[in-house]
């Protein structure tokens, strides 16, 4: 399942949002509901496509708007907006059209989750669903606690106005909740399944990423162990070979959102499209790269010299990596990250093929050596788990061999304090996982976030800790309130 058909979607859209008045008292047998539809085991199926196609609608866009360039380490391109220069304002669409995108697939999640129990189905399939149903429904507002806050807390299929009228629950409410699917989840789902859809192992990385977001060393160190002891995941030899749109959903890919490019109703995703620079312009096929987002030149300085950087964060082509790519000069906004280059996008209608990883293995070896420091200190487990990332970072052949031109750039770690280790790990998740939509929730999960964009010049504030409600939002349900320093 390398996505999930579209056309799934356009049919739920019409099964969820059909309603009928009872013009002349006439009961219209025809009509298709919430309450009739759920009959058969197709129903359940096309019902949690919906799910997945729903949620594309946040990781194909904003994600990474969110998570990097809300940071130090990226800008906007050549675009302009609040994310980048710290004016988040609460008529921006970027902001509501996450709140409604999130919103929309929790109710779809919340309609499978009520109604696939009750369809004479296969036993299996249907643990299975609801399973998938509760692991996107925790997804959903896991993404939007980390960016809004406390929001309200909607466990029942939206039927009427009552749901629109709801107070936000607090941050802590939402959290149980998530953790409460994401268990159900871990205990539903099986080691192994489709393509695309939700493992075990994810539900335990994702239950890692909740924890260690709250500070919970010890469930984190729990979880991470569990996903690393299953011997089912392990880091790809070479580090291009994460990012190849030919070689998605391997064994380092423990949960992606697919994409899927060729159909003219869309599909695909357009991150190469926002990633390609304009100048020079290194996009192919005639057009135009969107250049929506680059690397701030002070992150890419940071960064030592090895094949990580120069693989995919290229400040100048023609690059050795890219010879399909002829353009000439320096890249004018910042370097590009080459994470999302797909060299076929554009040949194909609806986009390009690349997948956005929710969470991959490399991320897991990392928390695990964040958590086992912060309850045991460096300890031999938790240099070994950073130092297995470093180390294929370096090697540029992809044969476990170091190349001395890298590992002096980038040796192993040793003979650091906690303290030391702590900032090693924080600094190798931003030079492992940039661009991957989790730098923004890292710095403030450590409190890091306010020093970090003003060492770039920036001023920030207690209010740019979380983003505002969206202002129609506000308007449309008088019992929500808007985040601290926010106008109304």
């Amino acid at each position: 399942m390398k996505r999930i058909h579209i056309i799934n979607i356009l049919l739920t859209v019409v099964i969820f949002l059909t309603s009928c008045e009872n013009f002349l008292f006439e009961d219209p047998k025809a009509a298709i509901s919430s309450e009739n539809f759920f009959k058969t085991q197709n129903d359940a199926l096309v019902a949690i496509n919906a799910i997945y196609s729903s949620i594309t609608g946040y990781y194909g866009s904003n994600v990474y708007y969110y998570g990097d360039i809300s940071t130090d380490i990226a800008n906007n391109g050549a675009g302009v907006g609040g994310l980048q220069v710290m004016d988040y304002l609460i008529t921006d669409e970027t902001f509501r059209g996450t709140w409604t995108v999130l919103f929309r697939t929790i109710n779809y999640a919340n309609l499978a989750i009520r109604h696939i129990s009750g369809i004479q189905m296969d036993e299996a399939i249907k643990v299975r669903s609801i399973a998938e149903a509760r692991f996107l429904r925790a997804l959903c507002y896991f993404e939007l606690v980390k960016c809004f806050g406390g929001v309200p807390k909607i466990t029942e299929p939206t039927v009427d106005d009552s749901n629109n009228r709801l107070p936000r629950a607090t941050v802590n409410e939402i959290y149980e909740l998530i953790i409460q699917d994401l268990e159900h989840a871990e205990s539903a789902l099986k080691t192994t399944t489709d393509v695309g859809r939700p493992t075990q192992g994810a539900a335990k990385s994702m239950l890692a990423k909740v924890y260690i977001q709250r500070g919970d060393w010890t469930n984190t160190l729990k979880k991470t162990s569990e996903v690393i002891q299953s011997g089912i995941y392990k880091l790809v030899p070479d580090y291009k070979d994460v990012f190849d749109v030919k070689k998605e959903n391997g064994v380092e890919h423990i949960f992606s959102i697919q994409f899927k490019s060729g159909s003219a109703l869309g599909g695909g995703s357009g991150y190469t499209s926002a990633f390609a620079c304009r100048g020079p312009n290194i996009m192919l096929n005639g057009q135009t790269g969107g250049e929506a987002i680059a690397t701030r030149r002070t992150f890419y300085q940071s960064v030592p010299n090895h094949y990580r950087k120069e693989r995919f964060l290229v400040e100048e082509f023609p690059s050795p990596h890219y010879p399909e790519i002829t353009a000439k000069g320096v890249v004018t906004v910042g370097p590009a990250c080459m994470k999302y280059w797909d060299p076929t996008f554009g040949v194909n209608v609806g986009g390009g093929d690349n997948n956005w990883m929710v969470v991959r293995y490399a991320d897991v070896l990392l928390m695990y050596a964040e958590a086992e420091n912060e309850i045991n200190g460096p300890t031999v487990n938790a240099y070994e788990k950073i130092n297995e990332v470093r180390k294929r970072a370096r090697d540029r052949n992809g044969d476990g061999t170091d190349e001395p031109d890298d590992l002096a750039e980038l040796p192993d770690l040793e003979s650091l304090t906690k303290d030391e280790f702590r900032d090693a790990v924080a600094k190798e998740r931003a030079m492992e996982l940039c661009f991957e939509g989790h730098h923004r929730w890292d710095l403030l999960r450590t409190n890091k976030f306010l020093s970090a964009m003003k060492e770039i010049g920036l001023s920030p504030s207690e209010m740019h800790l979380l983003f505002p409600i969206p202002r129609l939002e506000i308007l449309a349900n008088p019992n929500l309130t808007q985040n601290p320093l926010y106008p109304d």
